[in-house]
């Protein structure tokens, strides 16, 4: 009988000290083969948080602020071809009990299906969950249609409003979640890097993260894995609440402008108005 795929917890982490200190050990509670902070060059204790684990929590850190994509990509030169890969950021609260395992039974699940990466849900304190868990191909139609679900979620505190909205135009938005409905796993064109598990072999073939971008770098690396025949898979099993630490501040709508013109320069004018391959 084969052996179990061995899965690391990866945690990206930028000035989150504190919630470093409250993730790792629930993460230390569980059958993790190893632990891995990826630091992009904090500014704050976050180093001195993980000094307090000693050896069970192994510190990589970047000498410079290179943002979140190329944070994570640490991770390739510590762990092997046959590692299952479990991103989860510094500011989530683990609520799935021996991840692991619930981990490798769902990577064991979808890959005779072509699966490389799965996201688990990302909810928020009150129990709903985030609109962006997953989302369409990065294109002019998906970028637009992000705005439904946005919309529904704005308004989930209003039932009948928010009701409404979903049933009348929810369905053009293909490709997102509805936050009104229970979580199920679906395929997906591209996932929630917060709470994400990835196969060692494929994050490397296609060389992580693209470390020029800042933001919607979930939405490249689905593109290049499309491109390789990679599925993507959406599966509530492993589940985390999100304390929403926004590290970014000011620079985010600036980098998300940014990214979207690298994007359509970097993947063509005409595949993100298609929304298709060209």
């Amino acid at each position: 009988m084969a052996q179990p795929i061995p899965v690391v917890a990866a945690i990206p982490n930028y000035n989150m000290g504190e919630h470093l200190r409250e993730l790792i050990p629930l993460l230390l509670a569980q059958r993790y083969e190893r632990i891995f902070v990826l630091d992009d060059a904090s500014t704050d204790h976050s180093v001195d948080v993980v000094n307090e684990f000693g050896g069970d929590v192994r510190l990589v850190r970047s000498p410079e602020n290179r943002g979140a994509g190329a944070n994570r990509n640490q991770i390739i030169d510590h762990v092997g071809d046959r590692t299952l890969i479990h991103f989860v950021d510094a500011d989530m609260e683990l609520k799935t009990t021996d991840t692991p395992a619930v981990a490798q039974e769902i990577a064991e699940r979808y890959l005779g299906q072509g699966v490389g990466a799965i996201g688990g849900l990302v909810s928020r304190a009150d129990g709903s969950q985030e609109y962006c868990n997953y989302g369409a191909a990065f294109s002019l139609w998906g970028n637009f249609t992000s705005n439904i679900p946005r919309l529904v979620d704005h308004w989930r505190h209003q039932p009948r409003l928010s009701g409404t909205v979903q049933r009348l135009i929810g369905p053009i938005a293909t490709g997102w979640p509805n936050v009104l409905d229970e979580p199920i796993p679906r395929r997906a064109y591209w996932l929630h890097e917060g709470n994400m598990l990835v196969h060692s072999d494929v994050f490397k073939a296609v060389g992580g993260y693209d470390p020029a971008l800042r933001s919607h770098e979930a939405q490249d690396l689905a593109i290049r894995l499309d491109k390789k025949g990679i599925k993507r898979q959406f599966d509530p099993s492993v589940r985390v609440i999100h304390h929403h630490i926004d590290v970014r501040g000011n620079n985010r709508a600036k980098w998300e402008h940014k990214a979207t013109r690298y994007l359509i320069r970097k993947h063509g004018v005409l595949r993100f108005i298609a929304g298709t391959a060209i």
